[in-house]
């Protein structure tokens, strides 16, 4: 069975006044440079999270991917018990934007990079994570109807 699906149709004053703040998750959740694939594996599955920063005593320097683990690791070959995730992050220059852009400027920015999460700062600080299903949550929101 197909069901045609009609896309929502939003105002510019609505989708453009909703910050990035009001979706993204604040809770930011970082790894050591050290760590190995299986531990980065195992913190995502324990927080329910797709993607985690990587972090150099103060500093960010990468972030890993669910889809990093798997095509880089899996399928490039990789040994996943020996493999450190530096060696399968998307190292610096990381995508971040600032809380206080439109939501609608994140989708535009995942579809232009082809990425799913991007880092949210606040005055050049990272403040939080924005995802693919972040957006999703936006786009359903029956307010913006």
């Amino acid at each position: 069975m197909v069901t045609k699906h009609t896309p929502h149709r939003y105002t510019k004053d609505q989708t453009t006044r909703t910050e990035i703040s009001d979706y993204m998750s604040s809770t930011v959740i970082s790894i050591g440079p050290d760590s190995t694939v299986p531990e980065t594996a195992k913190l995502m599955h324990e927080k329910n999270i797709g993607s985690v920063l990587v972090k150099d005593k103060e500093d960010y320097i990468g972030i890993v991917t669910e889809t990093d683990l798997t095509r880089k690791v899996l399928g490039g070959g990789l040994d996943p018990k020996t493999t450190k995730v530096t060696a399968v992050m998307t190292a610096q220059p990381i995508i971040t934007l600032d809380c206080h852009q439109p939501v609608t400027e994140a989708n535009a920015v995942m579809a232009k990079k082809k990425v799913r999460h991007l880092p949210i700062t606040e005055n050049d600080k990272i403040v939080g994570m924005i995802s693919v299903k972040d957006l999703v949550a936006f786009y359903a929101n029956p307010r913006l109807r």
